[in-house]
């Protein structure tokens, strides 16, 4: 072997020998270095031992870290073209493996010369080493170049697991779970912390004298002995709340365990069995606070149910009292209209007398002459006409009679009419008719005027009626010493909501100390008056959704304005 005859040569042996030395004494430097310290360790020592003019590593992260690369050169590459050298090596690594190449030299004339070396990362891990010199590189450069490519991938695999099982053990050790390993016979091995500390251990050495079964409750032991550890070495884990015992205190202590086996990776046997345990205490007394407050809650929500219950019954009881007294009020009301009715016609009786005389007695005069025509047998063929026009003066007498008494026996029923759709008109005119028959002979002027917009209404027509006929009443009689005897009663559409009726009459209008009270119970300025009349009209008028007011006539005597709700559209 050529390479082998070179070394017999005494100085490139005793070269050789000096770099392999070299080399070996480097891993126990790398014990505490990271991967790039590493790579950059072994550059440095591959610079000089090849009297190379770059060395370049590349390296491969763990996990998360970057790639790392280092490249280190001789004094003859100036700092401004070590960026340009970097790239053409990083292009290098990336070929064919163990093989030279020769590339346009970037430091100068000539060419450079390259070989690279793999690491046991894959990839394009490995060491690439660069000289201008034309022997470059040699077997031996080649040989040192393997040799400490291989040293480089030992210390940072070894450095790599070293991280990982520092990581590991961190973990573990700043775990607040119990974590312990065991042999199979259930000798303790190893336990972190936080076992030491929820159990109450003094040290290892006490740890090293007890079992796996002493940190169990004294009830809990068979059971373990017996049935949980034969699973755990017949299935490989058993899960499941344990009872472990405090050492110092003797408190039983509730674990939720994950008992597990471990076998070795290459064989596949039992080696050890571990644990990884969680304190269940805070766990249960969340557990027990939560049926306590839901025990409380629902404790809570019962009587707070029996008493809204009871409340629902109390009201439901002033609800139904409630509704009794608004149905005797509502009658009592209606007792009152009617009452207010009777009162009405009472006051009109004797004026309503002498209206029906004067319709009876026609009536009595035309019978008496039909009778006189007829004693002294048929009549003669040109009477009968005679004696048709009399008997027809007369049921006309007796028709007006019949209506003057239908006015006023609607007017005094008991029985109330349902609110609906009425003529206004007609209303007012029939109110106006009753009212002036029980005047008497005043000899007052009424004049009616009827909106067309207005002539629709929603309302009682009884109680309506009610009202028109005691504001007209009131004005018949409010004009009774007056010389200008004029009642106007006047309908108007005001806007898409409203309609007003206005009752204006000519009479002494009302003083100051009256019109503060007038719409008050048993407030009046009649002798034999109770008070009653125009509170009762704005109460039925208010019922109405409506509205009833007084203002003095301009002219003398008072106006009365009466405001109601556009009804519905049909």
């Amino acid at each position: 072997m050529p390479w082998v005859d070179k070394l017999s040569e005494p100085q490139e042996l005793r070269r050789c020998i000096r770099d392999l030395v070299a080399l070996s004494t480097l891993p126990a430097i790398w014990k505490d270095y990271n991967s790039r310290q590493i790579a950059d360790s072994a550059a440095a020592a591959l610079l000089s031992m090849l009297n190379a003019d770059v060395i370049y590593v590349t390296v491969p992260g763990l996990r998360d870290e970057p790639v790392a690369d280092v490249m280190r050169t001789s004094q003859a590459v100036s700092i401004g073209s070590s960026g340009h050298i970097e790239r053409i090596l990083r292009g290098a690594s990336r070929g064919r493996r163990d093989q030279i190449s020769a590339i346009d030299n970037p430091l100068g004339k000539g060419t450079l010369r390259i070989v690279a070396a793999p690491m046991g990362f894959g990839g394009d891990a490995g060491i690439v080493a660069g000289s201008v010199n034309p022997q470059f590189p040699s077997e031996t450069d080649r040989l040192l170049l393997g040799i400490a490519a291989n040293h480089a991938t030992l210390a940072i695999q070894r450095w790599h697991a070293e991280a990982e099982q520092r990581r590991l053990a961190t973990v573990i050790e700043r775990s607040s779970e119990f974590i312990g390993i065991a042999d199979l016979d259930g000798t303790p091995q190893y336990l972190n912390k936080a076992a030491f500390d929820l159990l109450g251990l003094s040290g290892t050495e006490e740890v090293q004298r007890l079992n796996i079964f002493d940190f169990m409750a004294p009830d809990e032991r068979t059971r373990a002995h017996r049935e949980l550890l034969p699973m755990v070495m017949r299935t490989g884990r058993w899960l499941g709340e344990l009872n472990l015992c405090h050492f110092k205190t003797g408190e039983i202590i509730p674990f939720l365990v994950d008992w597990f086996r471990i076998d070795d990776s290459r064989t596949g046997r039992p080696t050890n069995m571990a644990t990884v345990s969680r304190d269940l205490r805070h766990q249960k007394k969340l557990e027990a606070d939560l049926r306590r407050l839901n025990e409380s809650l629902e404790q809570r929500v019962a009587e707070r149910t029996s008493e809204l219950a009871e409340a629902l019954e109390r009201l439901t009881l002033e609800a139904e009292e409630r509704l009794c007294a608004d149905v005797r009020a509502q009658q009592l009301q209606a007792e009152l209209h009617h009452a207010s009715r009777l009162s009405a016609a009472g006051q009109m009786a004797g004026a309503l007398a002498h209206e029906l005389n004067q319709p009876l007695t026609a009536f009595t005069n035309s019978i008496n002459a039909v009778h006189r025509m007829m004693a002294n047998g048929p009549p003669a063929p040109h009477r009968v006409a005679t004696v048709r026009d009399v008997l027809g003066e007369a049921a006309d007498q007796a028709l007006r009679a019949g209506e003057i008494i239908r006015r006023l026996r609607e007017f005094v029923t008991r029985g109330e009419t349902e609110m609906r759709i009425e003529n206004l008109p007609d209303l007012i005119r029939e109110a106006s008719h009753l009212a002036s028959a029980g005047t008497g002979p005043h000899g007052v002027q009424v004049r009616l005027s009827f909106d067309p917009r207005a002539e629709a209404v929603f309302a009682n027509r009884i109680q309506l009626q009610q009202v028109m006929l005691n504001l007209i009443r009131n004005a018949h009689e409010a004009m009774a010493q007056s010389e200008w005897r004029e009642l106007e009663v006047v309908t108007a559409r005001l806007d898409d909501k409203s309609i007003e009726i206005a009752v204006a009459d000519r009479g002494s209008g009302l003083p100051d100390n009256i019109v503060e009270h007038l719409f008050e119970p048993f407030h009046t300025t009649k002798v034999d008056g109770m008070g009653l009349g125009l509170s009762i009209c704005r109460s039925i008028v208010e019922a109405h959704r409506g509205k009833l007011g007084y203002e003095p006539n301009c002219g003398g005597g008072a106006i009365f304005r009466v405001t109601l709700p556009v009804p519905p559209e049909r």
